[in-house]
């Protein structure tokens, strides 16, 4: 006769066997109490308000291709950015010559009309990193005609909405 074929004898043997085959006998279960609640509230918002950061983070990357591919005005951005951003893309834009330079005593720059294109830019993904609190890093990636944008984004909670403090393109 085989030792798996034989029972055990003794009741503690018994319970160490039906350990091994079922698992440990489970506990009954044991409610949070409500600082824990409260915890495990306040670890799932913050959770939630990145989920939200990293969704705007992808459209503000989508909107920055918009702009640069003349789909949409660099002032549409403005309630996103921050004064320094929108002057480097103005610079940016200025330089990629789809906006007329600004200056003292000329006029506000207009887009030129967009490219034609059968497809919008859409997003391909992003990541954010709370670096502080009220402060994120942000990176998204963005597809346009089969070529892929790089974005690094820094954005600031200032009062109750998040702005983009820096932008780095790639």
């Amino acid at each position: 006769m085989t030792a798996l074929a034989t029972r055990p004898r003794t009741a503690s043997a018994r319970r160490t066997a039906d350990t091994l085959l079922h698992g440990p006998a489970h506990s009954p279960a044991v409610l949070p109490r409500g600082e824990e609640i409260a915890r495990r509230a306040r670890t799932e918002q913050g959770r939630e308000e990145l989920r939200r950061v990293r969704s705007l983070a992808a459209v503000i990357a989508v909107a920055c291709v918009e702009v640069e591919t003349g789909r949409r005005a660099l002032r549409d951005l403005s309630a996103w950015l921050s004064p320094e951003v929108l002057d480097k893309l103005t610079r940016r834009m200025e330089l990629l010559g789809a906006v007329a330079p600004t200056g003292p005593g000329r006029r506000p720059a207009a887009a030129v009309p967009p490219r034609a294109s059968a497809s919008a830019p859409r997003p391909v993904g992003a990541r954010v990193c709370e670096v502080a609190p009220g402060r994120v890093e942000a990176s998204a990636t963005v597809l346009w005609e089969g070529r892929a944008r790089a974005f690094a984004l820094r954005l600031e909670r200032r009062l109750s909405r998040w702005k983009v403090t820096s932008v780095e393109i790639g």
